[in-house]
């Protein structure tokens, strides 16, 4: 079964052209645009390549952990009816993430803008003002907005840094 995750996975990739997804990138790509399966054995698939370490994830962004160019890949590659059995039959091992306990930076970043007392759609709109006109990051955005308001940065720098460039 690994070798059919391995080429399902490798077709993903190479079919969108892009070594890196975000995770609702990922189950789009699947369900609506290749027509594999449904989102929710979508979503499945995700997480079964990201436990057998077929694919990494950090923060929403996922990368293949393998070679893809090593990955036989069959013209038109669709997955098996044995692959989509499992994937239908297989419960989700990962609970849902509130949207309060989302991992990443930016969420710590506006808990420091509503301590700092600002407003979070305020914040979040001048985040996207500054990322568009700047054209960096929503994540850098951020710290330049907090930084000039006073609030002190420095913890956030390097989680920034990593951030941005593992993209």
């Amino acid at each position: 079964m690994t070798d059919e995750l391995e080429t399902c996975m490798a077709a993903l990739f190479l079919n969108k052209g892009k070594d890196v997804l975000t995770a609702k990138e990922f189950t789009m790509y699947v369900s609506l645009d290749l027509r594999w399966m449904p989102v929710r054995d979508a979503d499945r698939l995700m997480n079964i390549l990201i436990e057998k370490g077929l694919m990494s994830k950090a923060g929403d962004y996922l990368r293949p952990s393998i070679n893809l160019s090593e990955v036989n890949v069959p013209v038109a590659y669709r997955p098996s009816e044995g692959l989509l059995e499992i994937l239908k039959t297989n419960p989700p091992k990962q609970p849902a993430v509130k949207k309060d306990d989302a991992p990443g930076l930016l969420p710590k970043l506006i808990r420091e803008a509503l301590g700092s007392g600002m407003e979070k759609g305020a914040f979040v709109a001048e985040c996207n003002k500054i990322s568009k006109r700047a054209d960096v990051d929503i994540e850098v955005a951020a710290l330049m907005i907090l930084r000039e308001r006073g609030v002190d940065v420095a913890p956030f720098i390097e989680e920034a840094r990593s951030s941005v460039l593992g993209r």
